[in-house]
């Protein structure tokens, strides 16, 4: 496992209700000191995305080591100050308008314009005020279309092309643009990102105001054995020398930001949770280990095709292939399919299981808890603890009672 010790994941399972989510303090400083301490050209922030994993407790960890957040609504904006971060650390990369996007503005919070029209809902509030503006670079990215974020196929950003409007839109209406912000996608090698930030700085020298460059990018963390972790120190000395190159051009020392999601909290989670029951369709055919978790807890392989460790706790010496599967009446409640290909079934290799044992699944911090499709079927929302780095197993956010799932119902029949 990951983390969890065997002890560890028997103790959950026996003061907790299954499934749970178990997050280790150790692994998330590991990772926030592999981002502090990666060299830049002149300087750097790191701005945790939010939409990852937003419990507070999280959100307060990465206030106490310095990070700023990054907020994909005006919902999780709201949240982030009510984690005490100062307005001026949080910024908003929007899809939706935030209907409360005047007071955020007041506040202080800044706004990261994704459309021409988005330019002009920021004028119409506020004459004047600091943008920031996402820009299409029109670059594949991603491992298949339904998942690139720049791209034509994507509504991210503003396309390149309507750079000219941009400039426009800013002098008409006297915004100060200092940042550019673009999204790398899931590039992981020192040459990528190298000439993603070639190109970028492209972007930058059009725009003299601009003072900073965010390279948003979902540094690749390794959870499966085949897998390949991005090299942070090689990624950025490469890079570095890129805004060194163009200060030395420009005399123009750029900032550099950097926005860490996946990366950061991943593999400092993993679910608890039992074997329900062992099924198969025929003698030869698959052979399915029935869980009390999934959907529910874990939606990440379902949205993006992909895999996830899993381990089995018990004292069996004897393994089997398995098609591991979830507790909701859904037919796409699975999760051991073909990488890329959810209608291909890929049975692993795991102990032979018994009922109730104890089942780990590794890898589950990011976009599982914070994008969970809690109450499906009506299941509650599940427990979240934290290991602390005294060893210390806490609570931080209870499981869901079961009259919770409809407490806001109102009964007019």
């Amino acid at each position: 496992m990951n983390f969890l010790t065997r002890e560890q994941a028997i103790y959950i399972d026996k003061n907790f209700v299954t499934p749970v989510y178990v997050y280790s303090e150790d692994k998330l400083d590991e990772a926030i000191d592999s981002f502090l301490s990666f060299p830049s050209a002149f300087w750097h922030d790191v701005r945790f995305a939010m939409k990852a994993n937003s419990n507070i407790n999280i959100l307060k960890k990465f206030k106490n080591r310095w990070l700023k957040i990054d907020c994909s609504s005006e919902y999780e904006a709201f949240r982030a100050l009510n984690a005490w971060f100062d307005a001026t650390d949080i910024q908003i990369s929007w899809q939706e308008t935030p209907r409360e996007l005047a007071k955020l503005l007041d506040l202080g919070v800044f706004i990261v314009a994704s459309s021409l029209d988005q330019i002009k809902a920021i004028w119409e509030l506020k004459n004047g005020v600091k943008i920031w503006v996402r820009i299409n670079p029109g670059m594949w990215s991603g491992a298949f279309k339904a998942i690139s974020t720049w791209w034509e196929t994507s509504a991210f950003g503003i396309w390149h092309e309507f750079i000219p409007e941009i400039k426009e839109l800013v002098q008409l209406y006297n915004l100060d643009l200092t940042k550019i912000h673009i999204h790398i996608g899931s590039e992981n090698t020192p040459e990528s990102w190298t000439n993603s930030a070639n190109i970028w700085l492209d972007f930058v020298r059009q725009f003299p105001s601009v003072t900073t460059l965010d390279m948003w990018g979902w540094f690749k963390m390794a959870i499966m054995p085949y897998e390949k972790t991005a090299d942070l120190q090689a990624i950025w000395i490469s890079v570095a020398e890129k805004f060194q190159d163009f200060y030395n051009q420009t005399s123009r020392k750029i900032h550099l930001e950097v926005e860490p999601g996946k990366y950061m909290v991943i593999n400092s989670c993993s679910v608890v949770a039992n074997v329900d029951s062992v099924v198969n369709t025929w003698v030869d055919w698959y052979k399915f280990i029935r869980t009390n978790t999934w959907m529910t807890e874990m939606p990440r392989v379902t949205m993006y095709w992909v895999q996830q460790p899993i381990t089995i706790i018990n004292d069996s010496t004897e393994k089997d292939e398995y098609v591991v599967v979830g507790h909701c009446c859904e037919s796409g409640d699975i999760l051991t399919t073909k990488l890329y290909d959810q209608e291909i079934l890929e049975p692993v290799s795991l102990n032979t299981p018994s009922v109730w044992d104890v089942i780990v699944f590794d890898g589950t911090w990011a976009y599982n808890s914070s994008m969970s499709m809690k109450n499906y079927n009506s299941f509650p929302e599940a427990w979240e603890v934290l290991i602390k780095k005294s060893w210390e197993i806490v609570e931080i956010r209870k499981r869901e009672k079961p009259e919770d799932v409809w407490r806001n119902e109102i009964e007019v029949i």
